[in-house]
């Protein structure tokens, strides 16, 4: 079964090995790891994701919102598909360009509806926080990230250039209700 669950000491060779395929398919910046590309171990890792689990633990000026890392797993073969960081509110930097739901999925399984998936387990998560849309962001470049996030009712309000970068990104809100 296809589902989505909180990182696990189980999953950890199968995270690790979706993050090298991922950098060895060229992504520097692996959208939705939760950094786990910038941590030499999983237990350091996961003590990042702990710093932000809780508001009140956030470092004040950080632009950091509370949220929780989750994995798309094959729970048959134990196989990790994609990850997906999930940020229960905005701050500024997230509404002009992060949004609520920043996601991957391993190259290997791209193409096989994966993202569609996992976008709307994710859709779930924050509906289950009591939000009633969402905001979703991709490089406008990216066709299969924005047609995922089309597929799954987002309505593009603007495609904007962010100051430094060279690539406009394209902003979506998602009805949750």
């Amino acid at each position: 079964m296809i589902i989505l669950i909180k990182p696990t000491k189980e999953y950890e060779d199968e995270l690790r090995a979706f993050i090298d395929e991922m950098i060895a398919s060229g992504d520097t910046h692996i959208n939705g790891s939760g950094a786990y590309e910038e941590y030499p171990t999983f237990e350091e890792w996961m003590k990042y994701l702990d710093s932000y689990k809780d508001r009140r633990t956030i470092k004040p000026g950080s632009d950091r919102v509370e949220g929780s890392q989750w994995v798309l797993v094959d729970d048959e073969k134990h196989r990790v598909l994609g990850m997906a960081n999930i940020r229960h509110y905005l701050n500024d930097y997230l509404l002009r360009e992060g949004g609520h739901i920043g996601y991957s999925i391993r190259p290997s399984e791209r193409g096989q509806g994966y993202g569609h998936r996992q976008l709307e387990l994710a859709l779930g998560v924050l509906r289950k926080l009591g939000l009633t849309k969402a905001l979703v962001t991709c490089d406008d470049d990216n066709v299969a990230s924005y047609c995922t996030i089309e597929s799954c009712g987002g309505v593009l309000e603007n495609t904007v250039l962010i100051p430094g970068e060279t690539k406009p990104v394209r902003r979506y809100w998602i009805s949750l209700e």
